[in-house]
C-alpha cells in the first residue's frame, strides 16, 4: 500500500489543491480548510447549497493563496489570517470563533450574488474532534467534523465499475487516496502506520505517522457535483446508496486522525496496525 494522491482544500467547499506533499499537523493538513464562507448569521456556505463553488479554482503561491473563478478578478490571500475583527461561525453545530476577511467576503458576495463573509480560523481556537471517536486534545479545522479523510482507490474502482463508468475521487473531497489494498479493505482499519521506516530504508524515508481511523465517512449530496462542471448527477450517489447503506446513511472513505505531526508524500508506504 502507498499513498497514490494527496489533496490540500484551503477554503471548505471551494476546489481543492492535488499536492506532492503535504505537512501533517493537528488539525490535518497544513493550510487544509483554514478558511470557510459563512452567511451573516455565521452559518456554514457549502456546495449542498451553492454548487457553483466547486468551479472555485485556489493555487498556493508562496505565503499566499490565489483565488480565481470565470469571470471575476483574482483574489489574494494571506496563507494565514491570524489578526482582525472576530466574528461567530458555525460548522455542523460547532460555534467557533473566526477572523474576518474584508476583502474575500467582498469577492464571494460580488460571486454569490448574496451577503456572505469569508473567515479564517486562527491558531489560537481549538474545535474538539467529536469525543465519542477521538482522544482529549484531538482538534479539528473547518473540515466537517475529522482532520483527514482517507479513500481507498480500490474501493474508488469498485464504485465505478458498479456505476458503469469513472467516478473522479475529487467527488469526495480526500486528504489522502491510498493503492495497494483491496476493495473495502478499508472496513477492517483500526489505524494506519504511513511513510513506514523499516530496517532497509533509507536515511531520508519518512518516520511512521499513525492515522487513527475511528469511522467511516458517512457521505452528504456533494459526491454528486462534477468538479469540473458543478453539474449535479445522480451517480456515483445511487450506486453508492446500493452498494454501501449503513443505517441511514451511505459511507464513504474513512475519517483519520493524526498522532503526532510530519510531511507525507504521493509514494509514501502504509500499512493498517492495530491500536
Amino acid at each position: 500500500m502507498r499513498i497514490a494522491r494527496l489533496f490540500v482544500h484551503p477554503i471548505k467547499s471551494c476546489a481543492g489543491i492535488e499536492v506532492g506533499a503535504a505537512r501533517v499537523t493537528a488539525r490535518g493538513l497544513e493550510r487544509d480548510r483554514r478558511w470557510m464562507i459563512a452567511e451573516p448569521d455565521g452559518a456554514l456556505v457549502s456546495q449542498r447549497t451553492r454548487p457553483e463553488l466547486a468551479l472555485v479554482r485556489v493555487s498556493i503561491d508562496g505565503e499566499r493563496l490565489a483565488v480565481e473563478r470565470q469571470g471575476q478578478a483574482p483574489l489574494m490571500l494571506p496563507a494565514s489570517h491570524e489578526d482582525g475583527a472576530r466574528v461567530e461561525v458555525e460548522v455542523w453545530g460547532d460555534r467557533v470563533a473566526a477572523v474576518r476577511h474584508q476583502a474575500g467576503s467582498d469577492w464571494f458576495s460580488r460571486l454569490l450574488s448574496a451577503p456572505v463573509q469569508l473567515v479564517y480560523m486562527p491558531d489560537e481556537v481549538r474545535r474538539p474532534v467529536e469525543p465519542e471517536h477521538a482522544r482529549a486534545g484531538d482538534v479539528v479545522s473547518f473540515a466537517d467534523g475529522f482532520p483527514l479523510l482517507v479513500v481507498n482507490q480500490a474501493s474508488l474502482d469498485a464504485l465505478a465499475e458498479g456505476a458503469g463508468g469513472p467516478v473522479d475521487a475529487r467527488r469526495f473531497r480526500p486528504n489522502l487516496v491510498v493503492d495497494g489494498a483491496a476493495a473495502w479493505a478499508e472496513d477492517g482499519w483500526r489505524a494506519l502506520a504511513v511513510g513506514v521506516a523499516g530496517a532497509a530504508a533509507a536515511p531520508s524515508a519518512t518516520p511512521a505517522l499513525t492515522l487513527r481511523t475511528p469511522k467511516p465517512c458517512a457521505r452528504c449530496t456533494m459526491p454528486g457535483i462534477d468538479p469540473d462542471t458543478a453539474a449535479i448527477t445522480k451517480e456515483p450517489l445511487r450506486t453508492l446508496a446500493r452498494l454501501r447503506t449503513r443505517g441511514h446513511h451511505a459511507l464513504f472513505g474513512v475519517n483519520a486522525i493524526p498522532d503526532g505531526e510530519g510531511t507525507l508524500r504521493v509514494g509514501d508506504p502504509v500499512a493498517p496496525v492495530d491500536m
